[in-house]
C-alpha cells in the first residue's frame, strides 16, 4: 500500500491556505497541515516531519518563509516548494541559499502544482538513496579503520577523515590543521621520508606510498601507511593531495580490520566481488547474487558476466587492465540485464589490493545498482518534457520545437503558425462530471487535434484544457485560419462520456512568425493574447493577433499591479451615501462605496476598481478590506458620536462563494466589536439564481445575525417565489425606474408594484437615486420607507457624514 505523503502548507492568508488545501485533496494529497508562522511550523515539522513543505516567503511572525526553510534541519531532507507572487532578484537570490525543490509564483495552476510536488518527491527519494550510498560508504570506510585526507599545497593545510586525526583515532570527523601540526607528531627517524613523498607527489603527481611512526596523544606509538596524489587546476589556481592513510600497527588490529571489513561485506547493500588478477571471481557476497539474480554455481571461477569477453571488444579489456596496472582503480556505468532477462544499470568500479612490497594480489569489484535511480532520472527526464496525462510535449519541449521551427524558416524565409487553444467552459465539465471525465474530455481533444494536423506539426499540451499547434512552412494567414477552423469542426463533433453526450467549442488565439514576433516566447504569448479577443467575440472561434491587443492586455495588467500596490499601501478609501427615513427625515443607515486615491489618476470610483479586481481575484482580498473598514467606521460612530446606523456593504459574486464567507464576516464583526444587527450585506438579484451554493450561504449569513438586501431590485430576473422564501429583510429598487418619476406612468406602476410587493412580503425598501423634491415627495406619498441619492447627499468621505453633530460634540467638550 503506497505511504500517505503529508504536505505541509506555510501561508499566513487563511482563504488562500484553505483554497491550497483543497487543490491538493483534489489531487489526491489527503493528509496536509497548514501554519502561518515560521516558529509554528519549526516547531511542527520536530513533532511531525512532513514529506514536503509548500512555503509562501512573506508570511506571520518575525521570520520569513526563507528563514523558515533555513531553519529545517538538514538531515530531516524535506523538500521545499516556494509559493509567492513575488520574484525580486533579491528574493530570489535569498531563497536559492536554502536549495529549494522548486519555486512557482502566483498564481499558477494546479497541474503545475501537482507536477512540481511529484517531481520533488522523486528528487527526494533519488537523494535519499544517493545519502544512503554515501552513508554506506563512509561506513565501510569507518569499519575498515582507514581514513581519508587533503592537503592545500599552496597554504599547507591539510583536513583528516578518519584515521588522519591521530588525536582521536576512532572518530570520522573531519579535521583540519597545519601540514607541520601532522609532521610534529610523525616521529623523528620518519619525518624526512614523509616530507619526500610529499615534494614528489607535489612534483610528480603519481601516487606515492610511505609508512611511517606517529605517536597519538596517548603516547602510544602507532605504525600508519599513507598513499596519495596531487592534483592541480589550472583554472582556479588550486593544488591538492589526496590520499588514504591506514593503521597497521599490530596483527591483532589488522584482524579487527578484517571482521569489520567481512561484516561490511556481507551486509552492505552493494555488490562485492573478489577477483583474481585474471579477474575471475573467487568470492562474491550476497548483495551481488541479490542484484545479478545468479548463484555462486555461475559465477565463481570465471570473469564477472557483465564484462564476459563477447560483450566487449578487445580494445576495452586493453584499457581495463591499462587502467588497473597503472592506475589501480578502474571505473564504468554499465547498462546489463540480470540473470532474469530484466535490464538493470550497475555503477561498477574495480580496485587493486596489492601486498606489502606492492605486489599485486587480487581486486575488488563493487557493483552498485542504480536502476532505480536511473529510472527515476528518466522519469523526470519524462515528466520534464511531456505531459502526463495526454502524452503530448508540454510548454517546455514545444518552445524548444517552436524555436527550431524558427531556426529552420529565418533561412528560407517561410512562415510558422503558432495557435494558442483554449477549450471553452472546461471548468463546467470537471465541476459537473467530475475531474476523471475532464481527463477524459482532454484525451479525446488531444486525439481529435492530431486527427486533422499533419505528422509533422507539433501538438503540445502547455497545462490545464489549453493545447498549441506549431505549423512551419505555412502558405499565409488564410492557411492558419482554415487550420483554426477545421480544429474547431472536429471539436464540434458529438462524443459520449459516462452516459453524457457532449460536443466541445474552442477559443484559438493565432499568431505568425516572422510577421507578429521573431522569438518563440513572443509568439507564445501574442497567441495567447489572441485566443483572449477570440473568447470575447463569442468563443468557438479564432482571432489573429493584432497590436491593439496587446496595448489592452498591458493596461490591464498596469492597472492590476497598480490595483494591488493601492491595496497594500492603504491608498483605498470608503466614502458613505446615506439613506435618510422618508416620512422622518432622518439618517437610519449608510451605504459603504470604494473609492481609489489613485498616486497620479487622483480619486477613482468603482468602475475603475470593480472589473480590474474581478478579473485579477483581488475582488475577495479587496472585498474583505471592505467590509472589516465598514464595520470598524461603523463602530467607530457608534463610540464617538453616539450614532447606531446600519451600515450596508456590497459583496461580490465570488465572495458569497467562498464556503467560509459567513465566518469572515462574523470575524469581521467581531474584530470592530459592532453587533450584527448593524450591519446590512447587500446583493445583487443574479446572484441568487443558483440553488445550490447561494442560497446556503444567505442562510449562513442570516444565522451569524445580518441583515441582508436586494440591491438593483427590478433589473434582473427574480424569481417572487425564491425572493418570498430567501432571509432577505430589504429590497434596494434601483435608480432607473426613479430617473423619469414622477412624470413617467410606466414607471410609476412599477414602483408602485414593487413597493406594494414588499409591503405584502413585510419587507423593507430603499429608493435609490432619488435627486428632486418631486421624486422625493412622490415616493413618500406611495409608502415608500427609507430614500437614498444626491438630493440628500452624495457619497462623503466618513468624517463628513456627521460632520456638524462632531463639530458641536468638539464645541462642547471645548465649553466644558
Amino acid at each position: 500500500m503506497p505511504k500517505t505523503v503529508h504536505v505541509m502548507i506555510v501561508e499566513d492568508e487563511r482563504v488562500i491556505a484553505l483554497h491550497l488545501r483543497k487543490q491538493l485533496e483534489k489531487l489526491g494529497y489527503d493528509r496536509t497541515s497548514a501554519h502561518s508562522a515560521g516558529y509554528d511550523a519549526l516547531k511542527a515539522i520536530e513533532r511531525d516531519p512532513p514529506d514536503i513543505i509548500l512555503m509562501d516567503i512573506r508570511i506571520d511572525g518575525d521570520i520569513d518563509g526563507i528563514e523558515t526553510a533555513a531553519g529545517i534541519p538538514p538531515d530531516l531532507m524535506i523538500p521545499v516548494i516556494y509559493l509567492s507572487a513575488h520574484s525580486e532578484d533579491a528574493t530570489l537570490a535569498r531563497a536559492k541559499k536554502t536549495r529549494p525543490y522548486g519555486f512557482l509564483l502566483k498564481p499558477f495552476s494546479e497541474r503545475e502544482l501537482h507536477a512540481t510536488i511529484q517531481m520533488a518527491l522523486e528528487r527526494r527519494v533519488a537523494e535519499m538513496a544517493l545519502r544512503e550510498s554515501q552513508q554506506r560508504l563512509s561506513l565501510a570506510m569507518s569499519a575498515a579503520q582507514m581514513s581519508c585526507w587533503e592537503i592545500d599545497v599552496n597554504t599547507r593545510e591539510m583536513h583528516s577523515t578518519g584515521l588522519g586525526n591521530f588525536q582521536t583515532p576512532q572518530e570520522t570527523e573531519t579535521v583540519t590543521e597545519t601540514w607541520d601540526a601532522f609532521l610534529d607528531r610523525v616521529e623523528s627517524e620518519d619525518r624526512d621520508s614523509v616530507r619526500k613523498a610529499f615534494t614528489y607527489a607535489v612534483q610528480h603527481g603519481d601516487f606515492y606510498d610511505v609508512v611511517f611512526r606517529s605517536i597519538n596523544a596517548h603516547k602510544e606509538q602507532r605504525w600508519l601507511r599513507a598513499r596519495g596524489k596531487s592534483f592541480s587546476n589550472d583554472r582556479n589556481g588550486t593544488h591538492r593531495i589526496i590520499g588514504m592513510m591506514q593503521d597497521i600497527t599490530d596483527q591483532r588490529m589488522t584482524n579487527d580490520k578484517l571482521r569489520e571489513a567481512m561484516a561490511v561485506y556481507e551486509t552492505t547493500q552493494d555488490g562485492i566481488l573478489i577477483l583474481d588478477p585474471d579477474l575471475n571471481v573467487t568470492n562474491a557476497n550476497k548483495a551481488y547474487y541479490h542484484i545479478t539474480g545468479t548463484g555462486p554455481k555461475g559465477t565463481l571461477n570465471k570473469p564477472p558476466y557483465f564484462l564476459a569477453p563477447e560483450e566487449y571488444s578487445a580494445g576495452f579489456y586493453q584499457d581495463l587492465f591499462h587502467t588497473l596496472r597503472h592506475r589501480r582503480h578502474w571505473h564504468r556505468d554499465i547498462e546489463t540485464r540480470n540473470i532474469q532477462g530484466n535490464p538493470i544499470s550497475l555503477a561498477t568500479q574495480i580496485i587493486a589490493v596489492e601486498d606489502d612490497d606492492g605486489e599485486l594480489t587480487h581486486f575488488v569489484a563493487i557493483v552498485s545498482d542504480r536502476t532505480a535511480i536511473r529510472q527515476a532520472e528518466q522519469e523526470l527526464h519524462y515528466l520534464a518534457q511531456y505531459d502526463g496525462l495526454t502524452s503530448l510535449p508540454n510548454r517546455l519541449l514545444a518552445t524548444d520545437r517552436l524555436n527550431r521551427a524558427i531556426e529552420r524558416s529565418e533561412p528560407v524565409g517561410a512562415r510558422v503558425a503558432c495557435l494558442f487553444l483554449d477549450i471553452d467552459d472546461f471548468k463546467n465539465i470537471n465541476d459537473t462530471l467530475g475531474h476523471a471525465a475532464g481527463d477524459q474530455v482532454l484525451l479525446i481533444a488531444s486525439t481529435r487535434i492530431k486527427a486533422v494536423t499533419e505528422r509533422a506539426d507539433t501538438i503540445a499540451r502547455l497545462g490545464g484544457d489549453e493545447f498549441m499547434i506549431i505549423r512551419e512552412n505555412i502558405q499565409n494567414a488564410t492557411a492558419a485560419a482554415n487550420l483554426a477552423m477545421k480544429i474547431i469542426s472536429e471539436l464540434q463533433r458529438p462524443f459520449y462520456i459516462i452516459g453524457h453526450e457532449l460536443t466541445l467549442s474552442a477559443s484559438i488565439g493565432i499568431s505568425l512568425y516572422p510577421d507578429n514576433a521573431l522569438s518563440p516566447q513572443d509568439l507564445i504569448r501574442l497567441a495567447d493574447t489572441a485566443m483572449y479577443a477570440a473568447k470575447d467575440r463569442g468563443r468557438r472561434t479564432y482571432a489573429f493577433y493584432q497590436s491593439e491587443m496587446t496595448e489592452t492586455a498591458t493596461r490591464y495588467m498596469t492597472r492590476s499591479l497598480e490595483l494591488r500596490r493601492g491595496l497594500e499601501n492603504n491608498e483605498l478609501v470608503l466614502y458613505y451615501q446615506p439613506q435618510m427615513n422618508a416620512h422622518t427625515g432622518d439618517l437610519v443607515g449608510v451605504e459603504a462605496l470604494l473609492r481609489w486615491n489613485h498616486p497620479t489618476s487622483g480619486l477613482l470610483g468603482p468602475h475603475e476598481i470593480i472589473p480590474v479586481a474581478e478579473q485579477s481575484g483581488l475582488i475577495i482580498e479587496i472585498g474583505d478590506w471592505v467590509l472589516r473598514e465598514a464595520c470598524l467606521q461603523a463602530r467607530r460612530w457608534q463610540d464617538e458620536l453616539d450614532q447606531k446606523i446600519t451600515m450596508a456593504v456590497n459583496v461580490s459574486v465570488r465572495q458569497l462563494k467562498m464556503p467560509n464567507f459567513a465566518e469572515t464576516v462574523q470575524h469581521a464583526l467581531a474584530v470592530a466589536g459592532l453587533p450584527a444587527e448593524y450591519l446590512e450585506i447587500e446583493i445583487t438579484e443574479s446572484m441568487i439564481q443558483d440553488e445550490t451554493s447561494m442560497i446556503r450561504m444567505l442562510h449562513e449569513l442570516r444565522e451569524v445575525g445580518v441583515s441582508l438586501a436586494i440591491d438593483d431590485f427590478g433589473t434582473g430576473y427574480s424569481c417572487l417565489r425564491s425572493i418570498k422564501s430567501l432571509p432577505i429583510k430589504r429590497i434596494k429598487i434601483d435608480r432607473a425606474f426613479v430617473k423619469d418619476l414622477p412624470g413617467k406612468a410606466d414607471d410609476a406602476a412599477l414602483v408602485e408594484a414593487m413597493l406594494a410587493m414588499a409591503s405584502s412580503l413585510g419587507l423593507h425598501t430603499t429608493v435609490e437615486g432619488v435627486e428632486t423634491e418631486e421624486q422625493y415627495h412622490f415616493l413618500r406619498e406611495m409608502g415608500c420607507t427609507d430614500l437614498q441619492g444626491f438630493l440628500f447627499s452624495k457619497p462623503v468621505p466618513a468624517d463628513a457624514v456627521f460632520a456638524d453633530k462632531a463639530a458641536k460634540k468638539q464645541s462642547n467638550s471645548n465649553i466644558s
